[in-house]
């Protein structure tokens, strides 16, 4: 075999080689970015902000069932229609957490506990209210209630937080660029570099070799190289718009427990952070609905990648012939 045809040959090699080796880690980074919006969308956002929910209903709730007390105006009648709405809106959410959660088995018992909790909590409250007028006793279970509710590492509120501590850790995972995805990243794009230096050696050796200054197979190939530049950047704001979610979530989580830790705080409050709840999860399903066009994006790396090699073994292949039968 001739060096000329051997050289060809190792160069469409390594061609193929890297445009195979260059378009496996592209897609794979594109769709590993990709994947995750669905589940931060479709679950971890709701999982989060449905904890945020619960918690806001709560102390909507035990505000009510205070102020009710504090009013003097308790009868047989039992408690007041906000305090009714707002537990059977907490009672509502910790269902949807069962459903949604993104804690694992640990997230599975501490619900467990929290709905076990939670019927104590009722019935302590209604208790309060039924004896409010013996005054001390109506205290006493009023204090009681306040205990299960708001008992450090083991009252309700507590076991909600330790739930959304491992949701956030979660949602972290699923947003943040962690070092394993950077080099995921930085592979595939020096696996594009090192093939876009070997179409260049390949023309070179072209040029030199044969009366052929420029190879537009290849000249096509080099093309379609610097379109791979475009999921790239695609990428690059996915990645942003999640890491935007993640704060906004963190955000709303944060504010909410300043609302709680605030001893002045009043019910209006809590009003306001529902909103906010509720906006959060608007935004974040919007941000997360804008990547939703971008997954497609693994095809076309893929198709990408098959064009580079056909375009590769259509350009040497005319000179590959002329040395056919020379060895």
């Amino acid at each position: 075999m001739t060096g000329t045809r051997r050289l060809l040959w190792l160069q469409l090699g390594a061609l193929i080689a890297l445009t195979g080796l260059a378009t496996a880690l592209l897609a794979a980074a594109y769709d590993d970015t990709h994947r995750r919006p669905d589940a931060v969308r479709d679950r971890t956002a709701p999982a989060v902000l449905e904890v945020a929910a619960a918690r806001s209903a709560l102390m909507s709730a035990h505000v009510a069932a205070r102020g009710h007390l504090a009013s003097g105006l308790t009868d047989e009648a039992g408690t007041d229609e906000t305090y009714r709405t707002q537990i059977a809106a907490a009672v509502q959410s910790v269902s949807q957490i069962g459903d949604r959660q993104v804690a694992g088995e640990d997230g599975r018992r501490a619900l467990s506990t929290v709905n076990a909790l939670l019927v104590v909590y009722q019935e302590t409250i209604v208790l309060s209210v039924r004896h409010a007028e013996r005054g001390a006793l109506g205290r006493a279970w009023f204090h009681s209630a306040d205990t299960i509710l708001n008992r450090k590492q083991t009252g309700i509120l507590a076991r909600l937080d330790e739930l959304q501590r491992d949701q956030l850790d979660e949602l972290s995972e699923q947003t943040k660029f962690t070092g394993a995805r950077r080099a995921g990243w930085e592979s595939a794009v020096a696996a594009l570099v090192l093939l876009a230096v070997a179409l260049a050696a390949v023309q070179v050796v072209l040029y030199r070799r044969f009366p052929e200054r420029l190879n537009p197979w290849l000249l096509a190939a080099c093309l379609i190289l610097l379109a791979s530049v475009k999921p790239v950047t695609w990428a690059q704001g996915t990645q942003r718009l999640m890491e935007d979610a993640r704060r906004e979530l963190v955000e709303v989580v944060n504010r909410q427990s300043g609302v709680w830790a605030d001893e002045g705080f009043q019910g209006k409050e809590l009003d306001r952070m529902r909103n906010v709840t509720a906006g959060a999860l608007k935004e974040v399903t919007q941000d997360m609905d804008a990547t939703a066009d971008r997954g497609t994006g693994v095809a076309a790396i893929v198709v990408g990648g098959v064009a580079v090699a056909a375009l590769s073994l259509a350009g040497l292949q005319r000179h590959l012939r002329q040395y056919r039968f020379r060895w």
